[in-house]
């Protein structure tokens, strides 16, 4: 039974005799009461352990104040990484990729994804748009001139010079084109038709000499037109008088090929 001290108004006290007996009284008096014991024993003093190694290789607090992470996607790189650092994030530009809707150096891709609960000072990862890759040039032989202009439009280019040359297929048909079919180029970039004027099968006639009117009758009998005409002084022939032909007499030419003429003045 406690003592109780004369001068303590009555309180008890409890001598080291009494602590040891209710601590006794306490501990578990089966075998599987003191493996519990044991075991419990062993579990706190590892969680512990842990924790103080977490302290010491980690002096941060456990835990942080997270945050969702911006939306950055389609701003440009400057734009995405002032409003990352407001947030309290860092950010790193990890690599690049062509994109056919974003614009050059804006950002395509961001990791981890917006909306993600992170705490600050995470690196958020960004992948920057190069712009559209190079375009293919379309296969467009044996079209006609506007099936191939909508096929090259479709594909991000555009129509440039359109080249008429004899060929041994129908004329007004799409015999090549320059670049050539399947080469790549920028989007936007110009390509330049080679259409069929037919074969070149009909020998041009000897026009020198003639009047330019008696010069057009025999070119369109014999399936040809005049192109371009030009005037130059003769010496020695009156006015109108063909002092010149391109392409020459016995050339091959096209059905309704050009033939230009120099006439005298």
């Amino acid at each position: 039974m406690a003592r109780m001290r004369p001068d303590s108004g009555g309180s008890a006290e409890v001598t080291p005799a009494g602590a040891w007996l209710h601590i006794k009284k306490l501990w578990p008096t089966t075998v599987r009461g003191r493996d519990r014991l044991r075991i419990g024993f062993i579990l706190g003093s590892a969680a512990l352990a842990g924790y103080l190694v977490t302290c010491f290789a980690y002096p941060a607090p456990l835990i942080t104040r997270e945050r969702e992470v911006a939306r950055v996607l389609g701003l440009p790189r400057a734009q995405a990484e002032k409003e990352l650092t407001q947030q309290g994030f860092r950010s790193k530009v990890e690599d690049e990729e062509t994109d056919p809707v974003v614009p050059a150096g804006h950002v395509v891709w961001q990791d981890p994804p917006p909306e993600t609960s992170l705490p600050s000072g995470t690196v958020i990862r960004l992948t920057l748009s190069t712009g559209p890759g190079p375009v293919t040039v379309p296969d467009v032989f044996s079209f006609d001139l506007e099936q191939a202009r909508q096929v090259i439009d479709a594909a991000g280019l555009r129509i440039g010079g359109i080249d008429s040359i004899p060929s041994a297929a129908e004329p007004g048909l799409i015999v090549g084109t320059r670049p050539a079919i399947g080469s790549t180029r920028q989007p936007g970039s110009a390509v330049d038709l080679l259409v069929s004027k037919g074969p070149a099968d009909i020998r041009v006639p000897d026009v020198m000499g003639l009047k330019q009117e008696e010069a057009r009758q025999r070119l369109e009998a014999a399936g040809l037109r005049i192109g371009t005409v030009t005037t130059r002084q003769g010496r020695r022939n009156p006015p109108g008088i063909v002092l010149e032909q391109r392409p020459g007499a016995g050339v091959f030419s096209p059905h309704e090929g050009r033939v230009s003429l120099v006439i005298s003045n």
